[in-house]
């Protein structure tokens, strides 16, 4: 959480403290990029994807703005969207940036209007740092000048159904990051978690800081029995779920009634 000494931990934490109950990480639901944070209902988080203008052309201006690669220029910068979110809403925020130039002008500016009393709210900054399935190239991100924010930070990937997320990656992220004091959550593609779930459950044991966030892209075939398999495996706090509709509401769905069948004995 970047900027209160009252609230801790992740996003669903922080919303069911509130009631005295325990986390569970298939509550969170937040929407991309420009929508509105006064529209949004019960939407419990923005995410902002973040470039940089004219990126890597002799047009680049080193301005933080709203877009999603292989967009490089967008009506709204980092500052007007930010100024937005913190008039307008209370809402937790997902930073995502999608270049590592973007990453210190907007910290500066979510440091400022820390200072000013105005960051109330659970705080995360995701990048992919490390060499993931099918992609070569990582991209890099520094968190440790920020102790109070979240962490989510990941493997880049490239779909293959015969090809999923190895030991040794997994390794490599986890000694990057044990030292931090950040609390960590690692953005997983989802379909190809279950796979390599053993590789996952040794992660999640290492250390209490840790969790997963299962993520979807709109081509990927996951399935609830996915998804369900990776909840009996874990502890609900362990794992975040950035996924679509139907999916995610059936996943819901069929979740809480397994939940309801065990309290009832």
């Amino acid at each position: 959480v970047f900027g209160t000494q009252d609230l801790r931990g992740s996003w669903a934490e922080w919303e069911f403290r509130s009631g005295g109950k325990n986390g569970d990480g298939a509550s969170p639901h937040y929407p991309f990029t420009i929508l509105l944070p006064w529209t949004l209902g019960d939407v419990m988080v923005l995410e902002a994807d973040i470039s940089v203008e004219g990126l890597n052309t002799v047009n680049e201006t080193g301005v933080p703005i709203m877009a999603h690669p292989p967009l490089i220029y967008s009506d709204n910068t980092f500052e007007e969207w930010l100024e937005a979110a913190l008039n307008r809403s209370t809402k937790g925020l997902k930073l995502d940036f999608k270049s590592i130039k973007a990453v210190g002008p907007c910290l500066d500016m979510l440091r400022k209007q820390t200072e000013k009393g105005r960051v109330q709210r659970p705080v995360w900054i995701n990048a992919d740092i490390v060499n993931g399935p099918n992609v070569p190239i990582p991209i890099g991100i520094d968190g440790a000048t920020y102790p109070n924010v979240t962490l989510s930070v990941g493997w880049t990937t490239r779909y293959n159904a015969n090809r999923t997320y190895t030991q040794h990656m997994i390794e490599t992220m986890h000694k990057l990051v044990k030292d931090l004091p950040q609390k960590v959550t690692f953005p997983v593609r989802a379909v190809m978690a279950r796979a390599a779930w053993p590789h996952f459950s040794w992660l999640l044991r290492q250390s209490e800081r840790y969790s997963l966030t299962l993520w979807q892209s709109t081509s990927d075939p996951l399935t609830v029995d996915d998804l369900l398999y990776i909840r009996k495996h874990s502890a609900p706090h362990q794992i975040y779920y950035d996924l679509f509709d139907p999916l995610l509401s059936d996943f819901k769905q069929l979740a809480q009634k397994h939940k309801s069948c065990l309290s009832r004995g």
